[in-house]
């Protein structure tokens, strides 16, 4: 190869080619960030906002601001009514394997050549599902330690930020990626909030999963971004492009040499670069490119490649053209763009995102408040002007002559009440001091903000109902009618609810993708102590991928998200309690095991915020072999003698019954039929009393051995 192409810049068409992606991508969503940006301006920015002069100029040109400038925050309002009602506390994570089919394996058997292969096959099924209830367990109990560890608060905190970004922007992004705390160097994963703004998708795709790549926006000091991809030192400090408050402030404080310095250009301290996942190679198919370079790339790098891009560097950051130039094999090259986190195996990208209202033609969603954008406008237009009419016709006009304008003038401005005005003489005072009238604020401009503020709602879901109120005021006649209305306004968030719950299963499922890459035995010893780090080792990093992803569901308690109903709740336990207290009560004096008890009463505890751990009932005590002997052949004894006697009993029953079979046969012989009679009947009554008697003793012998029971069970305790 001519060593002149090996000097030049040779990467430069591929960074330039991207560049142009890029910026297609930034032009494909320009319509969404517009409606985002719009719908973040009436969330959080001032009241004036709307009617600065750059968004004045866009919507009504030529026309004069308000007196009062007042912004009608319905976007707020969205946010503050669905966004608890959506995400209140840390998802519990619950990991299951695939329940799989039960084979009649009675009737396999039965087949004399097959049987016997079905039943190993069958051991060797039972030992896989083993393994894998052991590595759910492993990675259930990981995930739900992971999200209280999360910086920022925990997993809730990072949701609730794209929670409010789906509510406000129509998008909430989640990303997931193992990290390390500074003060050790052990492996976490977690769950990081991206806004929308900073990602960019294909622009040729209709939905995110069918994106050939996307790029993420990243801003940082150069130095973190030389230190991240092991670049020389300062070599990227004149490839900076925004400067930061830190660097502002240090060369504020440096006068003179400072200002100058800031004035040449060289304050900036800030690099932006974009991280491009690509499913389409490096991106130098079509370019520019020496072709042996080009078909080389191509070939080594595959389909699946990591791109770092920087305006401002001619050369793609992950692999400069120096690095090529000194010489790379392969397989550095290949290790150079690949993906961070290999989730083109699952065919997924490293984050999930939260739309509620997605746009069949367009990876971008429609935000909740676009379709009632026009009237949010229109309200927040007719208010101010409805306020600045109120008040130009709350002023006071007063009319008086000009030959008594001195006369008047002190009294109607300083004038207190009840003054005494006096009247120059001659004069007529209804006609020498006249006030002028306003005109009356028209009704109907109450009527349109109404209409509009009616249709507003209506589009959001913000009605009535939602703010604990009846439409128009009026009670409700019936409770049918109450129950019909709460069910209607709660399809909405219900709805709502469902797509989070989702939402963060699949989240959950890409954690464990990621765990499975990076968490080792000695990141989770800590945790699951030595037991289950080596089970960890075995059953986690031992397993197959596709069985991580594939095998097992992950779930959401979808109640463990929501904001807990505590008068609902505590209702419904004291309901379950008046059920379930006296069984539970009897369970445990008939079997000791007052584990079940104790959870109720540990759950009522919680409801009421009462601590009652002091008041749980104990396990009993396990008596010493001595005693527990010595109670074992007293109760042999005891039932010992209790066979002797039923015996007895049975012998004198039996002896009876021969007795009267006698006197029977005795009687046959007697032609007396009365006499037959009297004997029969004398001997059924003997024989009815034996029998109660017998059953009282049974009995009575049951009631003692139950109360023997139950005096060791109490000594046991009381020990």
């Amino acid at each position: 190869m001519d060593r002149s192409v090996l000097e030049s810049e040779f990467l430069r068409p591929m960074h330039t080619a991207w560049l142009a992606k890029l910026d297609c991508a930034e032009q494909c969503r320009k319509d969404w960030k517009e409606v985002a940006d719009e719908c973040l301006m009436f969330y959080g920015r001032s009241a004036a906002a709307m009617w600065n002069d750059d968004y004045s100029k866009k919507f009504w040109k030529n026309v004069k601001a308000p007196r009062f400038r007042i912004t009608v925050n319905k976007a707020f309002e969205l946010v503050a009514i669905f966004g608890p009602s959506l995400l209140w506390e840390n998802p519990h994570r619950n990991v299951v394997p695939r329940k799989m089919p039960v084979f009649p394996l009675e009737e396999l058997a039965s087949d004399p050549a097959m049987g016997p292969i079905y039943q190993q096959l069958q051991q060797a099924q039972d030992e896989f599902s083993l393994r894998d209830r052991l590595t759910s367990q492993l990675m259930q109990s990981w995930l739900n330690y992971t999200v209280r560890e999360t910086p920022g608060g925990g997993l809730v905190k990072q949701c609730e930020k794209a929670t409010t970004n789906a509510l406000i922007k129509g998008r909430g992004i989640v990303v997931a990626r193992p990290y390390t705390t500074p003060s050790s160097g052990r492996v976490l994963t977690g769950g990081f909030s991206l806004d929308p703004e900073d990602l960019l998708i294909d622009p040729d795709a209709r939905t995110l999963e069918d994106a050939k790549w996307i790029a993420i926006r990243h801003v940082d000091p150069y130095w973190e971004v030389e230190r991240r991809f092991e670049l020389e030192k300062d070599s990227l400090k004149n490839k900076t492009t925004l400067e930061s408050l830190w660097q502002y402030s240090e060369a504020f404080a440096q006068t003179g040499k400072g200002t100058a310095s800031r004035k040449a250009g060289q304050g900036k301290d800030l690099i932006v670069w974009f991280e491009i996942l690509s499913k389409m190679g490096a991106g130098c198919r079509n370019c520019d490119m020496p072709k042996a370079i080009q078909e080389q790339l191509e070939e080594t790098v595959g389909p699946y490649a990591y791109i770092a891009i920087c305006s401002s560097v001619p050369w793609p950051l992950n692999c400069p053209t120096e690095k090529l130039r000194k010489g790379m094999s392969n397989d550095q090259v290949r290790e150079t763009f690949k993906w961070p986190i290999p989730t083109w195996q699952d065919n997924r990208w490293p984050m999930e995102v939260l739309d509620f209202y997605p746009d069949p033609a367009s990876p971008w969603p429609m935000p909740p408040l676009q379709p009632a954008m026009g009237e949010l406008k229109l309200l927040n237009f007719l208010i101010p002007w409805l306020c600045n009419r109120v008040w130009s016709s709350s002023r006071d006009f007063w009319a008086v002559p000009r030959q008594h304008l001195d006369d008047y003038r002190e009294h109607i401005l300083k004038g207190e009440d009840q003054s005494i005005l006096p009247i120059p003489a001659g004069t007529d005072a209804n006609t020498a001091v006249r006030i002028l009238q306003q005109p009356e604020t028209r009704g109907d401009l109450l009527r349109i903000i109404e209409f509009v503020s009616m249709q507003f709602d209506k589009r959001t879901g913000l009605m009535a109902t939602a703010y604990g109120g009846n439409e128009g005021g009026a009670q409700n006649r019936t409770a049918e009618e109450t129950i019909a209305k709460q069910r209607a306004i709660g399809i909405r968030p219900e709805y709502m609810q469902k797509q989070v719950a989702q939402w963060q299963s699949q989240f959950a499922q890409l954690e464990a993708f990621v765990t499975k890459l990076f968490v080792k035995a000695n990141d989770v010893s800590g945790l699951l102590g030595p037991l289950g780090a080596t089970l960890w080792q075995q059953h986690v990093e031992g397993q197959d991928m596709e069985a991580i992803t594939r095998q097992y569901e992950y779930t959401i308690e979808a109640s463990s998200i929501r904001r807990p109903n505590r008068d609902r709740d505590v209702i419904n336990l004291q309901q379950a309690m008046g059920i379930w207290m006296p069984i539970l009560q009897q369970y445990g004096a008939a079997t000791s095991d007052y584990t079940p008890l104790n959870a109720l009463l540990k759950k009522w505890a919680d409801y009421h915020d009462a601590d009652l751990d002091d008041a749980m009932l104990p396990p009993p005590k396990e008596p010493d072999p001595e005693s527990a002997q010595q109670q074992q052949q007293m109760q042999q004894v005891a039932m010992a003698k209790e066979a002797a006697q039923v015996a007895k009993l049975e012998g004198q029953a039996a002896q009876a019954q021969a007795a009267a079979q006698a006197q029977a046969v005795q009687a046959s012989v007697d032609p007396t039929a009365d006499q037959q009679m009297r004997m029969m009947m004398a001997a059924q009554e003997h024989q009815l009393k034996l029998d109660q008697q017998a059953q009282q003793f049974t009995q009575k012998a049951t009631q003692d051995s139950d109360k023997f029971t139950i005096d060791l069970l109490k000594k046991a305790l009381s020990e």
